[in-house]
């Protein structure tokens, strides 16, 4: 004969309170979870915190001033012009004879060799007035002109050679020379009559004056004993 077991009915109000229970407590796991995965909105993103960095502390090198160059305004060059000066005789109240200076304008920065060739040309072509004389032979010319570190050289025309006495002819070579040395009073003069030096082997003019060369200023007086104003 078969024992049945006492049977303890569920009821149905407990079964349906344990699912409720159980779908609840499942359900807020699931939810958390979702929740946690959801993106936050804008307004609830964390901010990262902006920290400025201080500027970093460099020692920068001392710039030392340069000093401010003035720069001269340029002018207009200055132009050299020469004084050359021709020499003319000139009688004294008392008789005595001197060579006379007159300087002569040139076109301002000529050079020296220009300047003298003017002033002997100039020297040659005038004629004696009332005050000044020459006793340089009419007609002669000057042949050649030529400057060098070291001396003058000066070549006149045959007429210089000619006519006068031995007083004239000490004078027309002073003339000559005085003027020609008028830039540089201690200029070394060689004189030449066409083309041929005068020295001892080629005295000037009939006299014969004896002249040594190179001519200067000073050893011209010496052996001559002419005078200047």
């Amino acid at each position: 004969m078969k024992t049945e077991q006492p049977h303890h009915p569920i009821h149905k109000e407990v079964i349906i309170g344990l699912a409720l229970l159980m779908l609840i407590g499942g359900g807020s796991a699931a939810w958390w979870a979702w929740q946690s995965k959801k993106p936050l909105p804008v307004s609830q993103k964390p901010v990262a915190s902006k920290v400025d960095k201080a500027p970093t502390s460099q020692t920068q090198p001392t710039a030392i001033p340069t000093p401010a160059v003035k720069v001269a305004p340029q002018g207009i060059a200055t132009v050299t012009r020469l004084k050359p000066q021709a020499y003319w005789l000139q009688v004294k109240d008392n008789g005595e004879i001197v060579l006379a200076p007159q300087q002569i304008t040139v076109k301002p920065g000529v050079s020296q060799e220009v300047a003298l060739k003017t002033v002997m040309n100039n020297l040659l072509s005038s004629s004696s007035s009332s005050q000044f004389s020459s006793t340089i032979p009419e007609g002669t010319r000057l042949l050649g002109l030529r400057v060098t570190k070291s001396a003058i050289y000066v070549n006149l025309s045959q007429e210089f050679s000619s006519g006068g006495g031995s007083t004239s002819m000490i004078y027309r070579v002073a003339q000559v020379l005085y003027t020609v040395s008028s830039l540089d009073s201690d200029a070394k003069v060689y004189l030449s009559v066409e083309g041929k030096l005068l020295d001892e082997d080629n005295p000037l003019g009939g006299e014969g004056i004896i002249l040594t060369e190179p001519l200067t200023r000073q050893q011209f007086v010496q052996d001559f004993s002419i005078s200047t104003t």
